[in-house]
């Protein structure tokens, strides 16, 4: 940056048209510079020789005659005016002298004697008024005003009068004034041609030598070598632009009147290209058109385009020439040539405009990563000096010592009036922005991304796009939507859900991002009830709704198994494709026949047996399942069945989910329903679905009970949203009826009355404190009060989680990792990860190249950035906002339920690091932060299906969780199971045979008496 000029600029006087910037808060230095040397850069006029014998003077050529109009050009609000006002006013006071750079062509000439004629705005005459003699009436003043003055120069005034009477004769040529000059009776009389006629038309065409003459003598009279007259906004109204061009090209061609015209270069083409046009004629145009329509060769239409394009640009270059245009610059520019410091009486000192700027990105916008800054900082700059001016003057509280909601709220007003055009040019309700409320504004916006087809460039509210007024849309947004995550941090998190979320869905080419009714965006949309008030765990249960019939495409009306980031299709309650949970779970088949069978025997009063045979048994099962099998063994439970006779199925070895959470202590039954949805067909049947974005839906809403002060009411507020999200709730495909989608998808109010939940599952008792006061202790710890993450920042958290997913899922391998609870401890850990890394780098914290890898199958990378944000030396990240979202998030005691505890419940061998047990380490230290009890919480009691039996505990869901079988999850691997066949193999004399097959399947798969 060139320091050696400095820029001031008093933002308490933006808008104040009293109040002209002068000196220090002068912006266009280059461009007045520039202005002052053409001004000055004109020969003085040729003396006119006298009438001689050989030829009369009126017959002789204009030697000087020449087009040298200034054209100051800029956009609408750079700032025209009030650089001609500052450039008018220098003249008049003479400082120009000063302020004329010497180093410019026109030091070749002495300093010239500048005499200004004002400002005359075009269109402020009248319509029947001409601005030539607009001109001669403002010389006129001059002259007049001289007189007054100084009477001594009786001589030079007469010779003023007498040429402005000689001009007067010839007026009648111009458009306006006057008769037809060649119109009337008179000219019927040859007298009245020879005595009057002839000489008035010899003055009309003698006009330009008489204005010429007019103008010199009274410069001459006033003491000046050259007139200045500026002509402002020529190009805003092409019917009284056009006049003044062709004024300046036909009669204001005197080097002694120097003109200034102040305008948009690109509205000048326009006007002169309309101009040119219409000399062509409709009829012509037409005539040559239908010539074409005969005989294509012979039209003349594209020569006429051409030659249109020709005289427009040599109309042009004729008026203003290229070497007298003079563009205005934007403060962008002028920031890189110079320092620039912002002042108000609200400022305790001038402050330099990128520490400004700094602090508006991240009061306003939540922005606080240099790159983010300083792109915000390029965009405000450059829009038109006004806008920005206005921009920068309306966050001048903002800037200060501190800024509350208030001051906050009237800065995004203030942006809003400066993207007024804008955001009516994009289709937004504007206001409907205005003070926003946080259940409406992800909806509204949702509608207009779609409606606009803007889901692409626009969703994630961030000015990085090629078009200014789309940029200036994407700022205002997101200042709307910065200032509703302060009064609202969940929706933050309900920011990920219903937005960035189809956003990603749209950029991979998942759902088609066509505004057209009927396309499958907007039919998403319909679906999804974007437009309604509905919690963000409502959202995406419909999503998962939409996705397992694919949205319907190709009349998809079956539900498709899978495991989508909307959720992992899972059983319910009863296990009715037993042989399909039993491969999925154990790698062998429900009953002999078709190969390998998963013995039920060898588990049968397995309690009893030698500590070895347990622990062999135990080996040859997956890691992820043996953690449930020793806590019901412990618990000596016998896995017999109904009927005693022989071992049982569902409950011991497979579980629906539903089933499973009924057999679950209070706590854990409330958690496990959580994620958890029903998803109805086209035949009215209901499969389970069981979605960490359902889950995290809960927790947005958790979070913004943070806004309840009262403590009663709060904790009223999160047992309603646990009861009311922890209910079965159906949600139909878009195949199912309409009537019956209604029926299926009733949703709560948060101010309705709802039953209580039905205390404790049927067979398994309550424990510790209750999941409300849990959830309560870390809302009081966290409240997360005016943090705000900028809507580019949680954007980049969810894509890279959700790329993270994706690959986490196509690693889950069958029989080792393909588990519910795996899946759903690697899911969290992937998008903890996400979170925290892009925490860091919006924090302005540069976390090394090995952290950007994603936890796809362990979660060493994980560790290493925990070390990094809880266990540096450095703890300046933890004084940021980034951090507090983070370590909310990290903290939320939901978690407990979900992680492993350590490598042993998940892989064979640990991994490098054991980076569960670290995890988990991280996460009890944080927890143990705010709840006394620690970890003690999550620990799970499932009651067995025969009451004589003890309770199994449980760290966690992550064991039984697994025991529910992740339905169309994809390739089978040959060896899963390999290790327990050969257990049985060895067992088989040692057990005793159950009856034959027939019996087995007449004991209904269900364990429970």
């Amino acid at each position: 940056m060139n320091s050696t000029r400095s820029i001031r600029i008093n933002l308490d006087q933006i808008g104040n048209p009293a109040i002209a910037p002068r000196g220090e808060g002068f912006i266009q230095h280059e461009a007045r510079q520039r202005v002052f040397s053409a001004l000055v850069n004109f020969d003085t006029p040729v003396t006119e020789s006298q009438d001689d014998a050989a030829r009369p003077r009126e017959l002789d050529i204009i030697k000087d005659r020449r087009h040298d109009a200034i054209l100051v050009s800029a956009r609408r609000g750079e700032g025209k005016t009030t650089f001609l006002t500052n450039v008018l006013e220098s003249i008049q006071d003479g400082t120009y002298r000063i302020l004329l750079d010497q180093s410019a062509p026109a030091a070749a000439n002495p300093a010239k004697n500048l005499y200004s004629l004002g400002v005359i705005d075009p269109t402020l005459i009248e319509t029947k008024q001409n601005i030539v003699i607009v001109v001669i009436d403002r010389i006129r003043i001059a002259t007049e005003h001289r007189r007054k003055h100084y009477s001594n120069l009786a001589d030079e005034y007469a010779a003023v009068k007498k040429s402005l009477r000689k001009l007067a004769q010839g007026l009648s040529l111009l458009d306006g004034i006057g008769d037809s000059l060649y119109g009337g009776r008179e000219w019927l009389d040859p007298d009245f041609i020879l005595d009057q006629g002839l000489l008035n038309a010899s003055a009309a065409h003698d006009f330009e030598r008489s204005f010429r003459h007019y103008v010199a003598k009274a410069a001459h009279y006033v003491g000046c070598d050259a007139f200045v007259l500026a002509i402002d906004d020529v190009d805003t109204w092409f019917e009284k632009g056009w006049p003044v061009l062709e004024a300046l090209r036909k009669y204001l061609a005197t080097p002694q009147l120097r003109i200034i015209l102040s305008g948009d270069l690109n509205l000048y083409s326009l006007l002169i290209r309309r101009q040119q046009w219409a000399q062509m004629g409709k009829d012509f145009i037409t005539a040559e058109e239908s010539r074409g329509n005969v005989d294509a060769g012979m039209s003349q239409v594209s020569k006429i385009g051409h030659m249109v394009d020709a005289l427009q640009d040599q109309y042009l270059v004729k008026v203003a020439p290229p070497e007298n245009r003079i563009d205005l610059r934007p403060l962008e520019y002028h920031v890189r040539q110079a320092s620039l410091e912002l002042e108000s009486n609200r400022l305790s000192a001038p402050m330099p405009e990128g520490e400004f700027i700094e602090r508006m990105a991240g009061r306003l916008l939540g922005l606080n990563a240099k790159p983010d800054v300083a792109l915000f900082r390029q965009q405000l700059l450059s829009l038109p000096t006004r806008s920005s001016l206005q921009a920068l003057a309306g966050a001048v509280e903002l800037c200060g010592a501190s800024a509350d909601s208030s001051v906050v709220r009237r800065a995004v007003d203030t942006f809003r009036h400066v993207a007024w055009t804008s955001l009516m040019g994009l289709g937004i309700d504007i206001d409907a922005t205005r003070d926003p409320s946080p259940d409406l504004i992800l909806g509204l916006l949702a509608r207009w991304l779609t409606q606009s087809n803007r889901w692409l460039d626009l969703a994630r509210f961030h000015p990085d796009t090629t078009d200014p007024d789309r940029n200036l849309v994407a700022i205002y947004l997101a200042a709307v939507l910065t200032e509703v995550f302060r009064r609202s941090p969940g929706r933050m998190l309900e920011f990920w859900l219903k937005i960035a979320t189809l956003r990603e869905k749209i950029d991979r080419g998942e759902v088609g991002d066509d505004g057209a009714r009927g396309g499958s965006l907007p039919r998403l949309m319909d679906h999804l009830n974007a437009n309604t008030v509905e919690n963000a765990a409502q959202f995406v249960s419909r999503l998962a709704a939409w996705e397992v019939t694919e949205g319907g495409r190709d009349r998809i009306r079956r539900i498709v198994p899978s495991t989508r980031l909307s959720g992992a299709t899972v059983p319910i309650a009863r296990i009715r494709e037993t042989r399909a949970a039993t491969i999925e779970l154990y790698g062998l088949e429900y009953a002999p026949g078709r190969g390998a069978a998963l013995d039920r025997e060898a588990f049968r009063n397995v309690a009893d047996k030698q500590e070895a045979y347990q622990k062999r048994l135990f080996q040859a099962l997956p890691p992820p399942l043996r953690g449930y099998h020793s806590a019901l063994i412990r618990a000596g439970w016998s896995y017999d069945s109904r009927r005693g006779a022989e071992a049982g199925f569902q409950v011991y070895f497979a579980n629906g989910i539903e089933d499973l959470a009924e057999r679950l202590d209070r706590n854990a039954r409330l958690v496990a329903l959580l994620p958890s949805s029903r998803i109805v067909s086209s035949q009215q049947a209901d499969y389970g679905n069981y979605s960490f974005l359902r889950l995290l839906g809960v927790i947005a809403e958790l979070l913004d009970a943070t806004s309840v002060t009262d403590a009663a009411e709060r904790r009223q507020r999160v047992a309603q949203t646990i009861t009311a999200l922890s209910q079965a709730r159906s949600y139909p495909t878009p195949s199912a009826v309409e009537a019956e989608r209604r029926q299926a998808a009733a949703d709560y109010e948060p101010d309705e009355e709802l039953e209580s939940d039905s205390g404790p599952g049927q067979f398994a008792p309550s424990v510790g404190d209750e999941l409300e006061d849990l959830i309560v202790a870390w809302l009081d710890a966290h409240s997360l009060k005016n943090v705000a993450l900028a809507p580019i920042t949680l954007s980049r958290m969810w894509t890279r989680f959700t790329y993270a997913f994706g690959n986490m899922r196509d690693e889950l391998v069958h029989g080792q990792s393909r588990y519910l609870g795996v899946f759903f401890h690697r899911t969290i850990i992937a998008f903890l990860h996400a979170v925290g890394f892009e925490a860091l780098r919006a924090a302005n914290f540069a976390p090394g190249r090995s952290l950007a890898n994603n936890p796809v199958r362990s979660g060493e990378v994980f560790v290493r950035l925990l070390s990094e944000i809880y266990d540096s030396d450095d703890r300046t990240f933890q004084a940021t906002p980034e951090f507090d979202f983070f370590d909310a998030i990290f903290s939320c005691p939901i978690w407990a339920y979900f992680l492993a505890r350590n490598e042993e419940e998940e892989v064979d061998k640990p991994r490098r690091g054991e980076p569960n047990d670290s995890i988990f380490q991280h996460y009890s230290m944080r927890v143990g932060q705010y709840l006394e009890s620690d970890i003690e919480f999550a620990k799970v009691l499932m009651g067995s299906p025969k009451p004589s039996e003890s309770t199994a505990k449980f760290e966690g869901l992550f064991f039984p969780l697994n025991t529910v079988q992740l339905q169309g999850g994809g390739d089978i691997n040959g060896r899963a199971g390999g290790r327990l066949k050969s257990f049985m193999d060895q067992q088989k004399p040692k057990i005793r045979r159950r009856p034959g097959p027939a019996a087995d399947e007449a004991d209904s798969e269900d364990g429970s008496p």
